[in-house]
Protein backbone atom coordinates (compact mmCIF):
# COMPACT_ATOMS: atom_id res chain seq x y z
CA UNK A 1 0.00 0.00 0.00
CA UNK A 2 2.53 2.60 1.11
CA UNK A 3 6.30 2.78 0.81
CA UNK A 4 6.69 5.98 2.74
CA UNK A 5 3.62 6.05 4.93
CA UNK A 6 5.23 7.17 8.16
CA UNK A 7 8.63 8.52 7.18
CA UNK A 8 10.43 10.24 10.01
CA UNK A 9 14.02 9.58 9.21
CA UNK A 10 15.89 12.22 11.17
CA UNK A 11 15.47 13.54 14.65
CA UNK A 12 12.70 16.08 14.90
CA UNK A 13 15.00 18.38 16.80
CA UNK A 14 17.49 18.22 13.95
CA UNK A 15 14.79 18.70 11.35
CA UNK A 16 13.88 22.21 12.44
CA UNK A 17 17.51 23.27 12.26
CA UNK A 18 17.96 21.70 8.82
CA UNK A 19 14.79 23.32 7.50
CA UNK A 20 15.84 26.73 8.80
CA UNK A 21 19.23 26.36 7.17
CA UNK A 22 17.75 25.31 3.83
CA UNK A 23 14.97 27.87 3.72
CA UNK A 24 17.39 30.73 4.35
CA UNK A 25 19.55 29.84 1.35
CA UNK A 26 18.97 31.50 -1.96
CA UNK A 27 19.03 29.80 -5.34
CA UNK A 28 22.27 28.59 -6.89
CA UNK A 29 24.49 31.34 -8.37
CA UNK A 30 23.21 32.94 -11.52
CA UNK A 31 24.99 32.01 -14.73
CA UNK A 32 27.79 34.26 -15.92
CA UNK A 33 27.38 36.54 -18.89
CA UNK A 34 26.43 34.62 -22.04
CA UNK A 35 29.27 33.35 -24.20
CA UNK A 36 27.09 31.79 -26.87
CA UNK A 37 27.69 28.62 -28.82
CA UNK A 38 26.24 25.12 -28.80
CA UNK A 39 27.12 22.45 -26.25
CA UNK A 40 26.90 18.97 -27.80
CA UNK A 41 26.71 16.02 -25.40
CA UNK A 42 27.15 12.48 -26.74
CA UNK A 43 25.16 9.72 -25.09
CA UNK A 44 24.52 6.03 -25.59
CA UNK A 45 20.74 6.07 -25.72
CA UNK A 46 17.79 8.32 -26.42
CA UNK A 47 15.38 9.62 -23.80
CA UNK A 48 12.31 7.49 -23.17
CA UNK A 49 9.95 10.43 -22.61
CA UNK A 50 10.16 14.11 -21.66
CA UNK A 51 7.37 14.07 -19.11
CA UNK A 52 9.52 13.26 -16.06
CA UNK A 53 6.53 12.14 -13.99
CA UNK A 54 6.07 8.97 -16.04
CA UNK A 55 9.65 7.77 -16.58
CA UNK A 56 12.43 6.33 -14.43
CA UNK A 57 15.43 6.54 -16.78
CA UNK A 58 18.32 8.94 -16.42
CA UNK A 59 18.49 9.76 -20.12
CA UNK A 60 15.06 11.34 -19.90
CA UNK A 61 15.95 13.29 -16.76
CA UNK A 62 19.20 14.43 -18.39
CA UNK A 63 17.06 16.53 -20.74
CA UNK A 64 14.04 17.42 -18.61
CA UNK A 65 16.34 18.70 -15.87
CA UNK A 66 17.34 21.58 -18.13
CA UNK A 67 13.80 22.56 -19.14
CA UNK A 68 11.73 21.81 -16.05
CA UNK A 69 12.29 22.72 -12.42
CA UNK A 70 11.01 21.32 -9.11
CA UNK A 71 10.10 23.44 -6.10
CA UNK A 72 13.51 22.60 -4.65
CA UNK A 73 16.72 21.47 -6.31
CA UNK A 74 20.01 20.06 -5.03
CA UNK A 75 22.90 22.23 -4.01
CA UNK A 76 25.62 22.01 -6.68
CA UNK A 77 27.84 19.02 -5.92
CA UNK A 78 25.72 17.62 -3.08
CA UNK A 79 22.36 16.06 -2.18
CA UNK A 80 21.32 19.00 0.02
CA UNK A 81 18.00 20.50 -1.12
CA UNK A 82 17.89 24.25 -1.74
CA UNK A 83 15.07 26.49 -3.02
CA UNK A 84 14.22 26.61 -6.73
CA UNK A 85 10.63 27.40 -7.76
CA UNK A 86 9.82 27.68 -4.07
CA UNK A 87 11.70 30.30 -2.11
CA UNK A 88 11.15 28.41 1.12
CA UNK A 89 9.13 25.56 2.61
CA UNK A 90 8.57 25.47 6.37
CA UNK A 91 6.86 22.79 8.51
CA UNK A 92 4.42 23.08 11.37
CA UNK A 93 5.34 21.79 14.83
CA UNK A 94 4.56 18.17 13.94
CA UNK A 95 5.95 18.31 10.38
CA UNK A 96 2.59 17.18 9.01
CA UNK A 97 2.05 20.45 7.14
CA UNK A 98 4.55 22.24 4.94
CA UNK A 99 3.89 25.77 3.75
CA UNK A 100 5.79 26.69 0.60
CA UNK A 101 6.29 30.23 -0.63
CA UNK A 102 6.55 30.26 -4.43
CA UNK A 103 8.82 32.37 -6.58
CA UNK A 104 6.90 35.24 -8.16
CA UNK A 105 7.22 36.63 -11.66
CA UNK A 106 8.13 33.26 -13.20
CA UNK A 107 6.53 32.13 -16.45
CA UNK A 108 6.43 28.82 -18.24
CA UNK A 109 7.97 28.65 -21.69
CA UNK A 110 4.50 28.94 -23.24
CA UNK A 111 3.98 32.31 -21.54
CA UNK A 112 1.57 31.12 -18.84
CA UNK A 113 2.15 31.97 -15.19
CA UNK A 114 3.84 29.74 -12.65
CA UNK A 115 1.78 29.97 -9.45
CA UNK A 116 -0.02 27.98 -6.78
CA UNK A 117 -2.59 26.69 -9.26
CA UNK A 118 0.19 25.20 -11.40
CA UNK A 119 1.72 23.39 -8.44
CA UNK A 120 -1.64 21.99 -7.37
CA UNK A 121 -2.46 20.90 -10.94
CA UNK A 122 0.77 18.89 -11.19
CA UNK A 123 0.53 17.19 -7.79
CA UNK A 124 -3.13 16.32 -8.24
CA UNK A 125 -2.46 14.94 -11.72
CA UNK A 126 0.24 12.67 -10.30
CA UNK A 127 -1.72 11.60 -7.23
CA UNK A 128 -5.27 10.95 -8.35
CA UNK A 129 -5.89 7.99 -10.62
CA UNK A 130 -9.22 9.49 -11.72
CA UNK A 131 -7.65 12.83 -12.67
CA UNK A 132 -8.40 13.47 -16.37
CA UNK A 133 -4.66 13.92 -17.04
CA UNK A 134 -3.51 10.86 -15.08
CA UNK A 135 -3.72 8.68 -18.16
CA UNK A 136 -4.17 4.93 -17.77
CA UNK A 137 -1.57 4.36 -20.49
CA UNK A 138 1.10 6.04 -18.37
CA UNK A 139 2.91 4.78 -15.28
CA UNK A 140 3.54 7.29 -12.49
CA UNK A 141 5.94 4.92 -10.76
CA UNK A 142 8.02 7.43 -8.82
CA UNK A 143 5.03 9.21 -7.30
CA UNK A 144 3.70 5.91 -6.05
CA UNK A 145 6.97 4.90 -4.38
CA UNK A 146 8.21 8.25 -3.09
CA UNK A 147 4.87 9.52 -1.75
CA UNK A 148 3.41 6.21 -0.57
CA UNK A 149 0.89 5.48 -3.29
CA UNK A 150 -1.97 7.08 -5.18
CA UNK A 151 -5.32 8.48 -4.06
CA UNK A 152 -5.94 7.83 -0.35
CA UNK A 153 -2.72 5.84 0.01
CA UNK A 154 -0.62 8.94 -0.68
CA UNK A 155 1.13 10.45 2.31
CA UNK A 156 0.25 13.80 0.71
CA UNK A 157 -3.42 14.12 1.61
CA UNK A 158 -3.91 17.62 0.17
CA UNK A 159 -2.11 20.46 -1.60
CA UNK A 160 -3.98 23.61 -0.63
CA UNK A 161 -3.84 27.09 -2.14
CA UNK A 162 -3.17 29.68 0.56
CA UNK A 163 -2.81 32.49 -1.98
CA UNK A 164 -1.52 32.85 -5.54
CA UNK A 165 2.07 32.26 -4.44
CA UNK A 166 1.70 30.04 -1.38
CA UNK A 167 0.73 26.38 -1.15
CA UNK A 168 0.34 24.12 1.85
CA UNK A 169 1.15 20.39 1.68
CA UNK A 170 -0.87 18.38 4.21
CA UNK A 171 0.62 15.00 5.11
CA UNK A 172 -0.88 12.00 6.87
CA UNK A 173 2.35 11.60 8.87
CA UNK A 174 5.70 13.38 9.29
CA UNK A 175 8.00 13.03 6.30
CA UNK A 176 11.52 14.17 7.10
CA UNK A 177 12.88 13.86 3.54
CA UNK A 178 10.06 16.06 2.27
CA UNK A 179 12.40 18.67 0.77
CA UNK A 180 14.73 16.04 -0.68
CA UNK A 181 11.76 14.41 -2.39
CA UNK A 182 10.53 17.73 -3.75
CA UNK A 183 13.95 18.27 -5.34
CA UNK A 184 13.88 15.07 -7.39
CA UNK A 185 13.73 15.44 -11.17
CA UNK A 186 10.47 13.55 -11.56
CA UNK A 187 8.61 16.11 -9.44
CA UNK A 188 9.48 19.06 -11.66
CA UNK A 189 6.56 21.32 -12.52
CA UNK A 190 5.18 21.28 -16.08
CA UNK A 191 2.91 23.87 -17.65
CA UNK A 192 -0.72 22.89 -16.95
CA UNK A 193 -1.73 24.59 -20.21
CA UNK A 194 0.68 22.39 -22.18
CA UNK A 195 -0.63 19.19 -20.57
CA UNK A 196 -4.23 20.25 -21.12
CA UNK A 197 -3.48 21.09 -24.74
CA UNK A 198 -1.52 17.98 -25.67
CA UNK A 199 -2.87 15.32 -23.32
CA UNK A 200 -1.10 11.97 -23.67
CA UNK A 201 1.19 13.46 -26.31
CA UNK A 202 2.83 15.74 -23.76
CA UNK A 203 6.47 14.67 -23.43
CA UNK A 204 6.60 12.89 -26.80
CA UNK A 205 8.96 13.91 -29.64
CA UNK A 206 6.21 15.90 -31.34
CA UNK A 207 5.58 18.05 -28.26
CA UNK A 208 8.54 17.89 -25.90
CA UNK A 209 8.16 19.48 -22.48
CA UNK A 210 7.18 22.94 -21.25
CA UNK A 211 8.63 24.18 -17.99
CA UNK A 212 10.23 27.21 -16.37
CA UNK A 213 13.88 26.15 -16.69
CA UNK A 214 16.92 27.81 -18.23
CA UNK A 215 16.40 26.01 -21.55
CA UNK A 216 13.36 25.57 -23.80
CA UNK A 217 12.56 22.48 -25.85
CA UNK A 218 13.20 22.93 -29.59
CA UNK A 219 13.15 19.53 -31.32
CA UNK A 220 13.49 15.80 -30.87
CA UNK A 221 14.51 13.57 -33.77
CA UNK A 222 14.06 10.11 -32.30
CA UNK A 223 17.19 8.02 -32.08
CA UNK A 224 19.33 10.91 -33.28
CA UNK A 225 19.23 14.07 -31.19
CA UNK A 226 17.31 16.42 -28.90
CA UNK A 227 17.89 20.18 -29.02
CA UNK A 228 17.01 22.80 -26.41
CA UNK A 229 17.69 26.54 -26.62
CA UNK A 230 18.45 29.20 -24.02
CA UNK A 231 15.48 30.69 -22.21
CA UNK A 232 16.09 34.42 -22.67
CA UNK A 233 13.61 35.20 -19.88
CA UNK A 234 14.83 32.68 -17.31
CA UNK A 235 14.22 33.94 -13.78
CA UNK A 236 17.72 32.92 -12.72
CA UNK A 237 19.44 34.73 -15.61
CA UNK A 238 20.02 33.64 -19.17
CA UNK A 239 22.28 30.57 -19.50
CA UNK A 240 25.81 31.05 -20.78
CA UNK A 241 25.31 29.04 -23.97
CA UNK A 242 22.78 29.37 -26.77
CA UNK A 243 21.70 25.76 -27.08
CA UNK A 244 22.34 22.16 -26.06
CA UNK A 245 22.22 19.15 -28.37
CA UNK A 246 22.21 15.60 -27.01
CA UNK A 247 23.39 13.28 -29.77
CA UNK A 248 22.67 9.56 -29.59
CA UNK A 249 25.78 7.51 -30.42
CA UNK A 250 25.14 3.97 -29.17
CA UNK A 251 28.62 2.56 -29.75
CA UNK A 252 31.03 3.50 -26.94
CA UNK A 253 34.12 3.69 -29.14
CA UNK A 254 32.33 5.69 -31.83
CA UNK A 255 31.18 8.14 -29.18
CA UNK A 256 34.75 8.67 -27.98
CA UNK A 257 36.00 9.09 -31.53
CA UNK A 258 33.33 11.76 -32.04
CA UNK A 259 34.71 13.59 -29.01
CA UNK A 260 38.27 13.35 -30.35
CA UNK A 261 37.12 14.65 -33.72
CA UNK A 262 35.33 17.61 -32.14
CA UNK A 263 31.88 16.48 -33.26
CA UNK A 264 30.71 16.46 -29.63
CA UNK A 265 32.01 18.30 -26.57
CA UNK A 266 31.37 15.76 -23.82
CA UNK A 267 30.24 12.24 -23.00
CA UNK A 268 29.50 10.11 -19.98
CA UNK A 269 31.30 6.79 -19.56
CA UNK A 270 33.73 5.19 -22.00
CA UNK A 271 35.60 1.93 -22.37
CA UNK A 272 38.68 1.63 -20.17
CA UNK A 273 41.11 2.14 -23.05
CA UNK A 274 39.39 5.33 -24.15
CA UNK A 275 39.35 6.67 -20.61
CA UNK A 276 43.10 6.15 -20.40
CA UNK A 277 43.51 7.92 -23.72
CA UNK A 278 41.41 10.85 -22.51
CA UNK A 279 43.49 11.22 -19.36
CA UNK A 280 46.65 11.62 -21.39
CA UNK A 281 45.14 13.83 -24.10
CA UNK A 282 45.95 17.54 -23.59
CA UNK A 283 42.72 18.49 -25.36
CA UNK A 284 40.48 16.59 -22.91
CA UNK A 285 39.78 16.30 -19.20
CA UNK A 286 37.78 13.95 -16.96
CA UNK A 287 35.33 14.78 -14.17
CA UNK A 288 33.72 12.13 -11.98
CA UNK A 289 30.31 11.77 -10.40
CA UNK A 290 30.48 10.16 -6.92
CA UNK A 291 29.49 6.50 -6.82
CA UNK A 292 25.89 6.84 -5.66
CA UNK A 293 24.95 3.81 -7.76
CA UNK A 294 24.98 0.02 -7.93
CA UNK A 295 24.98 -2.37 -10.88
CA UNK A 296 23.38 -5.71 -10.14
CA UNK A 297 22.39 -9.05 -11.64
CA UNK A 298 18.83 -10.03 -10.71
CA UNK A 299 16.96 -13.34 -10.62
CA UNK A 300 13.41 -13.86 -11.81
CA UNK A 301 11.97 -15.87 -8.92
CA UNK A 302 9.18 -17.35 -11.03
CA UNK A 303 11.89 -19.70 -12.29
CA UNK A 304 11.78 -22.84 -10.16
CA UNK A 305 15.55 -23.34 -10.13
CA UNK A 306 16.17 -19.81 -8.84
CA UNK A 307 13.96 -20.52 -5.84
CA UNK A 308 16.73 -22.88 -4.67
CA UNK A 309 19.34 -20.84 -2.79
CA UNK A 310 22.03 -23.30 -3.83
CA UNK A 311 21.49 -22.32 -7.47
CA UNK A 312 21.59 -18.63 -6.58
CA UNK A 313 24.81 -19.19 -4.65
CA UNK A 314 26.22 -21.04 -7.65
CA UNK A 315 25.58 -17.98 -9.80
CA UNK A 316 27.13 -15.69 -7.16
CA UNK A 317 30.33 -17.72 -7.02
CA UNK A 318 30.51 -18.00 -10.81
CA UNK A 319 30.69 -14.28 -11.65
CA UNK A 320 34.21 -12.83 -11.57
CA UNK A 321 33.22 -9.34 -10.48
CA UNK A 322 36.80 -8.22 -9.82
CA UNK A 323 37.68 -8.96 -13.45
CA UNK A 324 34.53 -7.18 -14.65
CA UNK A 325 35.52 -4.04 -12.76
CA UNK A 326 39.14 -4.17 -13.95
CA UNK A 327 38.19 -4.73 -17.58
CA UNK A 328 35.15 -2.47 -17.96
CA UNK A 329 35.28 0.17 -15.20
CA UNK A 330 39.01 0.59 -14.61
CA UNK A 331 40.09 2.71 -11.66
CA UNK A 332 36.68 4.41 -11.51
CA UNK A 333 34.83 1.26 -10.43
CA UNK A 334 34.76 -0.84 -7.29
CA UNK A 335 33.35 -4.30 -6.62
CA UNK A 336 30.00 -4.09 -4.82
CA UNK A 337 29.41 -6.11 -1.66
CA UNK A 338 26.21 -4.24 -0.69
CA UNK A 339 23.32 -2.67 -2.51
CA UNK A 340 24.13 0.57 -0.68
CA UNK A 341 27.31 2.19 -2.00
CA UNK A 342 30.02 2.88 0.63
CA UNK A 343 29.27 6.62 0.64
CA UNK A 344 25.67 6.02 1.84
CA UNK A 345 25.15 5.57 5.57
CA UNK A 346 23.79 2.09 6.25
CA UNK A 347 26.43 0.40 4.08
CA UNK A 348 27.59 -2.76 5.87
CA UNK A 349 31.37 -3.07 5.50
CA UNK A 350 31.43 -6.26 7.60
CA UNK A 351 29.68 -8.43 5.01
CA UNK A 352 31.87 -11.29 3.82
CA UNK A 353 31.83 -11.12 0.05
CA UNK A 354 31.13 -14.01 -2.32
CA UNK A 355 34.40 -15.46 -3.57
CA UNK A 356 34.90 -16.16 -7.24
CA UNK A 357 35.01 -19.97 -7.33
CA UNK A 358 33.55 -21.77 -10.37
CA UNK A 359 34.36 -25.18 -8.90
CA UNK A 360 32.27 -24.36 -5.84
CA UNK A 361 29.50 -23.29 -8.22
CA UNK A 362 29.58 -26.71 -9.89
CA UNK A 363 29.45 -28.40 -6.49
CA UNK A 364 26.43 -26.31 -5.44
CA UNK A 365 24.67 -27.11 -8.71
CA UNK A 366 25.28 -30.83 -8.16
CA UNK A 367 23.85 -30.55 -4.64
CA UNK A 368 20.78 -28.85 -6.11
CA UNK A 369 20.26 -31.77 -8.52
CA UNK A 370 22.18 -30.53 -11.56
CA UNK A 371 25.42 -32.54 -11.68
CA UNK A 372 25.68 -31.93 -15.43
CA UNK A 373 25.15 -28.19 -15.14
CA UNK A 374 22.19 -26.01 -16.03
CA UNK A 375 21.04 -24.84 -19.45
CA UNK A 376 17.25 -25.17 -19.19
CA UNK A 377 14.90 -23.89 -16.48
CA UNK A 378 11.27 -24.36 -15.45
CA UNK A 379 8.53 -21.76 -14.95
CA UNK A 380 7.22 -22.22 -11.39
CA UNK A 381 3.98 -20.19 -11.71
CA UNK A 382 2.10 -18.51 -14.53
CA UNK A 383 3.56 -15.16 -15.57
CA UNK A 384 1.11 -12.62 -16.95
CA UNK A 385 1.57 -9.48 -19.00
CA UNK A 386 0.15 -6.09 -18.00
CA UNK A 387 -3.22 -6.97 -19.57
CA UNK A 388 -3.51 -10.22 -17.63
CA UNK A 389 -2.64 -12.55 -20.49
CA UNK A 390 -0.58 -15.63 -19.70
CA UNK A 391 2.85 -15.27 -21.30
CA UNK A 392 4.57 -18.20 -19.56
CA UNK A 393 2.69 -21.15 -18.08
CA UNK A 394 3.67 -23.04 -14.96
CA UNK A 395 5.73 -26.04 -16.01
CA UNK A 396 7.02 -24.46 -19.23
CA UNK A 397 10.65 -25.32 -20.01
CA UNK A 398 12.73 -22.46 -21.39
CA UNK A 399 16.45 -21.91 -22.00
CA UNK A 400 18.44 -20.32 -19.19
CA UNK A 401 18.63 -16.69 -20.33
CA UNK A 402 20.82 -13.75 -19.41
CA UNK A 403 19.29 -10.43 -20.46
CA UNK A 404 21.75 -7.61 -21.07
CA UNK A 405 20.76 -3.95 -21.17
CA UNK A 406 20.43 -2.38 -24.62
CA UNK A 407 22.04 0.91 -23.54
CA UNK A 408 25.14 2.11 -21.76
CA UNK A 409 24.33 3.44 -18.32
CA UNK A 410 26.60 4.97 -15.69
CA UNK A 411 26.47 1.77 -13.62
CA UNK A 412 26.97 -0.54 -16.63
CA UNK A 413 29.48 0.70 -19.21
CA UNK A 414 29.57 -1.58 -22.28
CA UNK A 415 26.59 -3.68 -21.11
CA UNK A 416 26.66 -6.15 -23.99
CA UNK A 417 30.33 -6.89 -23.44
CA UNK A 418 29.78 -7.21 -19.69
CA UNK A 419 26.89 -9.56 -20.40
CA UNK A 420 29.13 -11.63 -22.65
CA UNK A 421 31.76 -11.80 -19.91
CA UNK A 422 29.14 -12.88 -17.38
CA UNK A 423 27.85 -15.57 -19.75
CA UNK A 424 31.42 -16.83 -20.20
CA UNK A 425 31.88 -16.96 -16.42
CA UNK A 426 28.63 -18.89 -16.02
CA UNK A 427 29.69 -21.35 -18.72
CA UNK A 428 32.93 -22.07 -16.84
CA UNK A 429 30.79 -23.00 -13.84
CA UNK A 430 28.46 -25.29 -15.82
CA UNK A 431 25.64 -22.83 -16.55
CA UNK A 432 25.06 -22.25 -20.23
CA UNK A 433 23.10 -18.99 -20.43
CA UNK A 434 21.60 -17.74 -23.65
CA UNK A 435 22.44 -14.05 -24.05
CA UNK A 436 19.26 -12.07 -24.79
CA UNK A 437 18.59 -8.59 -26.14
CA UNK A 438 14.98 -7.74 -25.27
CA UNK A 439 14.34 -4.73 -27.47
CA UNK A 440 15.19 -1.09 -26.88
CA UNK A 441 15.50 0.68 -23.51
CA UNK A 442 11.79 1.52 -23.03
CA UNK A 443 10.90 -2.06 -23.94
CA UNK A 444 13.49 -3.47 -21.54
CA UNK A 445 12.22 -1.34 -18.66
CA UNK A 446 8.63 -2.30 -19.46
CA UNK A 447 9.46 -6.01 -19.45
CA UNK A 448 11.25 -5.61 -16.14
CA UNK A 449 8.24 -3.78 -14.67
CA UNK A 450 5.92 -6.64 -15.69
CA UNK A 451 8.24 -9.43 -14.52
CA UNK A 452 8.85 -10.60 -18.09
CA UNK A 453 12.65 -10.68 -18.04
CA UNK A 454 12.45 -14.41 -17.41
CA UNK A 455 15.94 -15.42 -16.44
CA UNK A 456 18.93 -13.51 -15.10
CA UNK A 457 18.89 -9.83 -15.99
CA UNK A 458 21.24 -6.87 -15.72
CA UNK A 459 20.06 -3.62 -14.21
CA UNK A 460 21.19 -1.00 -11.72
CA UNK A 461 20.17 1.93 -9.59
CA UNK A 462 21.38 5.47 -9.09
CA UNK A 463 20.39 7.12 -5.84
CA UNK A 464 17.83 9.90 -6.17
CA UNK A 465 18.26 11.80 -2.93
CA UNK A 466 21.09 10.30 -0.86
CA UNK A 467 18.94 8.43 1.68
CA UNK A 468 19.29 4.62 2.09
CA UNK A 469 15.51 4.30 2.01
CA UNK A 470 15.64 5.39 -1.63
CA UNK A 471 17.63 2.22 -2.36
CA UNK A 472 16.19 -0.38 -0.01
CA UNK A 473 12.55 0.48 0.49
CA UNK A 474 11.97 1.26 -3.17
CA UNK A 475 12.99 -2.29 -4.10
CA UNK A 476 12.36 -4.51 -1.10
CA UNK A 477 9.96 -2.69 1.25
CA UNK A 478 6.64 -1.00 0.77
CA UNK A 479 4.82 -2.06 3.93
CA UNK A 480 2.40 0.29 5.67
CA UNK A 481 2.61 -1.63 8.96
CA UNK A 482 4.99 -4.05 10.63
CA UNK A 483 2.48 -6.91 10.28
CA UNK A 484 1.54 -6.41 6.62
CA UNK A 485 2.44 -9.33 4.36
CA UNK A 486 5.01 -8.57 1.68
CA UNK A 487 3.72 -9.68 -1.72
CA UNK A 488 5.95 -10.80 -4.61
CA UNK A 489 6.43 -7.85 -6.97
CA UNK A 490 6.73 -8.49 -10.73
CA UNK A 491 8.77 -5.28 -10.94
CA UNK A 492 11.43 -6.92 -8.75
CA UNK A 493 11.46 -10.33 -10.37
CA UNK A 494 8.76 -11.55 -7.94
CA UNK A 495 11.17 -11.35 -5.00
CA UNK A 496 9.69 -10.95 -1.51
CA UNK A 497 11.48 -11.21 1.83
CA UNK A 498 9.15 -10.65 4.78
CA UNK A 499 11.86 -9.96 7.36
CA UNK A 500 13.63 -7.49 5.08
CA UNK A 501 10.36 -5.67 4.40
CA UNK A 502 9.55 -5.59 8.13
CA UNK A 503 12.92 -4.10 9.04
CA UNK A 504 12.59 -1.52 6.30
CA UNK A 505 9.24 -0.46 7.73
CA UNK A 506 10.82 -0.12 11.18
CA UNK A 507 13.64 1.94 9.69
CA UNK A 508 11.15 4.17 7.91
CA UNK A 509 9.20 5.07 11.05
CA UNK A 510 12.23 5.45 13.34
CA UNK A 511 13.32 9.07 13.95
CA UNK A 512 16.78 8.03 15.19
CA UNK A 513 19.34 7.91 12.39
CA UNK A 514 21.85 5.81 14.34
CA UNK A 515 19.19 3.18 14.97
CA UNK A 516 18.07 3.33 11.35
CA UNK A 517 21.64 2.76 10.24
CA UNK A 518 21.80 -0.47 12.24
CA UNK A 519 18.58 -1.65 10.60
CA UNK A 520 19.88 -0.98 7.09
CA UNK A 521 23.09 -2.87 7.88
CA UNK A 522 20.92 -5.75 9.06
CA UNK A 523 18.95 -5.58 5.81
CA UNK A 524 22.16 -5.72 3.78
CA UNK A 525 23.21 -8.86 5.64
CA UNK A 526 19.82 -10.51 5.08
CA UNK A 527 19.85 -9.70 1.35
CA UNK A 528 23.37 -11.13 1.11
CA UNK A 529 22.46 -14.28 3.04
CA UNK A 530 19.41 -14.80 0.84
CA UNK A 531 21.38 -14.09 -2.37
CA UNK A 532 18.47 -11.86 -3.32
CA UNK A 533 20.59 -10.33 -6.06
CA UNK A 534 24.23 -10.24 -7.02
CA UNK A 535 25.73 -6.81 -6.51
CA UNK A 536 28.28 -6.21 -9.26
CA UNK A 537 29.86 -2.77 -9.02
CA UNK A 538 29.71 0.86 -7.96
CA UNK A 539 31.01 3.39 -10.45
CA UNK A 540 32.56 6.80 -9.84
CA UNK A 541 31.13 7.74 -13.19
CA UNK A 542 33.65 9.46 -15.46
CA UNK A 543 32.56 12.26 -17.76
CA UNK A 544 35.00 13.28 -20.49
CA UNK A 545 35.12 16.83 -21.83
CA UNK A 546 36.82 18.81 -24.51
CA UNK A 547 39.13 21.44 -23.01
CA UNK A 548 36.88 23.98 -24.72
CA UNK A 549 34.17 23.25 -22.12
CA UNK A 550 34.00 24.78 -18.65
CA UNK A 551 31.34 25.22 -15.99
CA UNK A 552 29.73 21.76 -16.09
CA UNK A 553 28.52 20.64 -12.64
CA UNK A 554 28.22 16.85 -12.10
CA UNK A 555 25.71 15.99 -9.39
CA UNK A 556 25.81 12.91 -7.11
CA UNK A 557 22.15 12.23 -7.93
CA UNK A 558 22.75 12.61 -11.67
CA UNK A 559 20.65 15.77 -12.02
CA UNK A 560 23.50 17.63 -13.69
CA UNK A 561 23.23 21.36 -14.28
CA UNK A 562 24.12 22.76 -17.70
CA UNK A 563 23.23 26.40 -17.19
CA UNK A 564 26.78 27.41 -16.22
CA UNK A 565 28.45 25.64 -19.15
CA UNK A 566 30.67 27.76 -21.40
CA UNK A 567 32.17 26.85 -24.75
CA UNK A 568 35.43 28.45 -25.80
CA UNK A 569 34.82 29.96 -29.21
Amino acid sequence: MSTRRFMTIILVSMLAVAVLSVSCRGPAPKPAAPTGGTFIFGRGADSVQLDPAIVTDGESFRVTGQCLEPLYQYEPGSTKPIPALATECTPNATSTEWTCKLRQGVKFHDGTDFNADAVIFNFERWRFTNNPYHFASQVFEYYEYMWGGFDDASIITAVQKVDDYTVKFVLSAPLAPFLANLAMDMFAISSPAAIQKHGENYGTPAVGCVGTGPFRFKEWVEGDHITVVANEDYWGGRPSIDQIIWRVIPDDSARFLALKAGDIHALEQAVVEDLAAAESDPNMYVLTRPALNTAYLAFNFRIKEFQDIRVRKAVAHAINRKALVENFYGKYGEVATNFLPPLVWGHNKDIKDWEYNPELSKQLLAEAGFPNGLSEVTIAEDILDAEGNVVYKAGDKIPLKLYYMPVTRFYYPSPKEIGEAMAADLAKAGMNAQLELAGDWPTYLGLRRDGLLVGLYMLGWGGDNGDPDNFHNYFFGGLSSEDEVKQPDPREGFYANQEVARLLYLAAVNPNQAEREKLYKQVEQLLHDDVARIWIAHNNTPLIFSKKVSGYVPQPVGADYYKWVKIEQ
